[in-house]
């Protein structure tokens, strides 16, 4: 399960916000504390990682490479920390107090990359491809896919839907829409957890949530609604998800970021083996998931070399700066680290 730590880090992290007010428009919630990277208890013979993992489907090749030994097998000792919001990790990244975070491709961790910040995307860790089915998606209500009215695009103004702003759903929103005249403005947003999108869309507090499994899953089986416009499908190959090292891996100890790779491609192998038995129990013991939901969840497509998709985050990077979150694009050798998994790919031959 994720490690719960006892020195607190949400001291570090307010301070961290002070330094960069742009990659974290909101207080970080206080349900992570985690030990300073540089102070964390360590063997000689091994490297202490702080990694922020999250309960969900999209993390568990870092689960079993956790299990399975992968990590201890490059000389890792791999700590999980759980930080609930991608743009709460930034700051503690930058700062050094955590050595890897994963999440989104996202507007926050761009403006801090702008503003300076030491960090860079160096692994795929989830792509859109297109799959029999939709492992991030919008889950419309039942009452409106019974009813038909979004067969028109045009009717979806007013509607309520649940995302995070400026985020890949909002983007996705906004490229759905593009043809229509309407943007992600024109209807009423609600940033909320998922758990609470779930209830809403069943209570009809909402009319479309943006959800991953197992909260689409739990969604469709529980008969408030159904699978619409599959992201897979509006962006293509998009790359959702990433890894991202800061300044302890990019410039303190490289060697420690190559082996993390090495480790995390060998998971990402096992991980492609599908749902069997070994990597279920798995995921359902970190995910704290009944093993028949994990059975039932889609799981995300991933890279096995690690390659991420650069043309995709091109695209969002001019959609952020359209829309005013970004105030320019950030060039590649800026915000990508490939040599991370050049390294892996050569020595994993």
């Amino acid at each position: 399960m994720i490690t719960k730590v006892q020195r607190p880090l949400i001291l570090i992290i307010l301070a961290s916000l002070l330094l960069l007010p742009a990659c974290a428009p909101q207080a970080p919630a206080p349900v992570t504390q985690a030990p300073a990277a540089t102070e964390a208890l360590s063997t000689p013979e091994m490297t202490h990682l702080v990694v922020s993992v999250l309960p969900f489907l999209s993390y568990a090749p870092f689960f079993i490479a956790q299990e399975e030994g992968y990590f201890a097998e490059q000389g890792l000792e791999v700590e999980f920390v759980r930080i609930d919001k991608t743009s709460d990790a930034i700051p503690a990244l930058a700062q050094g107090q955590i050595d890897v975070a994963a999440g989104f491709f996202d507007v926050s961790t761009l403006n801090a990359i702008a503003q300076g910040g030491n960090i860079k995307y160096v692994s795929d860790k989830g792509y859109l491809a297109p799959q029999d089915c939709s492992a991030s998606c919008w889950v419309l209500s039942q009452a409106l896919v019974d009813s038909g009215e979004l067969d028109d695009l045009k009717n979806i103004a007013g509607k309520k839907v649940a995302y995070t702003p400026t985020s890949s759903a909002e983007y996705a929103m906004d490229v759905l829409l593009k043809d229509t005249g309407l943007s992600s403005a024109d209807v009423e947003s609600f940033n909320i957890p998922l758990p609470t999108r779930l209830e809403s869309l069943g209570n009809g507090s909402i009319d479309l949530a943006a959800v991953s499994d197992p909260w689409t899953t739990r969604m469709v089986h529980a008969g408030y609604g159904q699978v619409w416009h599959p992201w897979e499908e509006v962006l293509p190959n998009f790359q959702f998800s990433v890894i991202m090292f800061g300044p302890n891996l990019l410039e303190k100890n490289r060697d420690a970021g190559n082996r993390f790779i090495m480790a995390y491609l060998k998971a990402v192998k096992q991980y492609h083996e599908g749902k069997t038995d070994r990597n279920v129990e798995i995921t359902a013991k970190y995910t704290e998931m009944d093993p028949e939901e994990v059975r039932q969840s889609c799981w995300m497509i991933m890279k096995d070399d690690g390659m991420m998709d650069l043309s995709g985050m091109a695209g969002f990077q001019q959609w952020a700066v359209e829309k005013g979150y970004q105030t320019e694009i950030i060039p590649d050798d800026q915000l990508v680290d490939l040599s991370f998994i050049e390294y892996a790919k050569e020595a994993m031959k």
